[in-house]
Parts: structure tokens; sequence; C-alpha cells
């Protein structure tokens, strides 16, 4: 997740999409389906650097993380613009899902769903 966060808050998406899958199938915070990494590459090229992510900061934190085969895990993960908002109990402002899969000994992000948090963003 480290080189996520440091991707998005440093505006650099080839080190957000490092570990996507060739053919992984990614669902943004604004409900776009993107297939491959080319595909999410170029998405979040393009939102990183015009709009509001272009000076948006992140924190994540992994909150849930299950093996559910020898080489498939699923984990939960939140996101706040700061530390300091996780740090003071505010409510994450997007929730995610990931599917990792194992493939000739390093895992890949194979599936991942965003969702934003209406609560938070209100």
């Amino acid at each position: 997740m480290g080189d996520v966060e440091r991707g998005f808050t440093e505006n650099d998406a080839g080190l957000l999409v490092r570990h996507v899958a060739p053919d992984a199938v990614i669902v943004n915070a604004l409900g776009a389906v993107l297939r491959g990494r080319a595909a999410v590459e170029a998405a979040t090229r393009a939102g990183l650097s015009r709009g509001p992510l272009s000076t948006a900061t992140a924190h994540y934190r992994l909150s849930d993380i299950a093996l559910v085969a020898p080489d498939v895990a699923v984990a939960h993960k939140s996101a706040w613009s700061t530390v300091e908002d996780a740090d003071r109990g505010a409510p994450p402002e997007m929730n995610a899902h990931y599917v990792f899969v194992r493939r000739e000994g390093r895992w890949w992000i194979l599936r991942r769903q965003n969702t934003l948090v209406a609560d938070a963003r209100s």
C-alpha cells in the first residue's frame, strides 16, 4: 500500500500502478471500470495531472486482509487525506477492496473497487 499512497500523494502514476497486474480490473472512485494496467495508468495519469486530485494527498490504512487461497488474498483499505485525519478518528473518505494474486513469487493487484464515503465528504 505504501507505493500506492506515495504515488497518489506525489502524482506519480507509474508508482501508483507498479503493483497492478497487466490483466487487472479496477473500478475507480467515480465508478469507471478500467481493464488492464495500461488503462489504469492512463486514467491515473490523467486524474493526477489536473483538477482536485493534482494537489490532493492520501493516507491509507489496511484494516483487513485474508488469505482465501494459497495465492489469493483479499484486503480492505481505508483512506483519508492526511495522517492527522486518520489519527483523530475522522471517518475514512474512501474505502477500497482489493484482490491480490501471487504469480511467479510476486503479489499483484488483480482487482480493486474504490468507494467514496458520502458522509466524510459532506
